[in-house]
């Protein structure tokens, strides 16, 4: 039932990380196999930018929301189209007796610059 509506029109990539090693032997976020995830919404929340004599960057938010079973944890990252975003904080899960309702939502985190 869920994604029934006409703001639910990206798909995005769900992509699981753990925490493990790479291939140098580096502990580092290693990146699991990317999942295709349809009926998704990302809209755009607020930006910040920060201008200091080392370096220049802007700090993106964006309000993603899913379905409800797409297991999201706080590590993970979701692409959409080219772009990369890093999960800001703990994703949650809204329940409902409405299956329409019940969904996946997150802050995602982009850097730039």
């Amino acid at each position: 039932m869920f994604g029934q509506s006409p703001l639910l029109d990206h798909t995005v990539l769900h992509i699981p990380r753990e925490y493990g090693e790479d291939d140098r032997g580096n502990d580092a976020w290693v990146e699991g196999t990317p999942v295709e995830v349809a009926n998704c919404s990302v809209q755009p929340l607020d930006s910040a930018e920060y201008l200091t004599s080392a370096s220049d960057h802007i700090v993106s938010r964006w309000q993603f929301f899913g379905p409800p079973d797409m297991d999201l944890k706080a590590t993970d990252l979701i692409q959409v189209g080219e772009d990369k975003y890093e999960i800001d904080g703990k994703p949650g899960k809204a329940r409902s007796v409405s299956p329409f309702l019940a969904h996946t939502t997150a802050v995602l985190k982009e850097y730039t610059g």
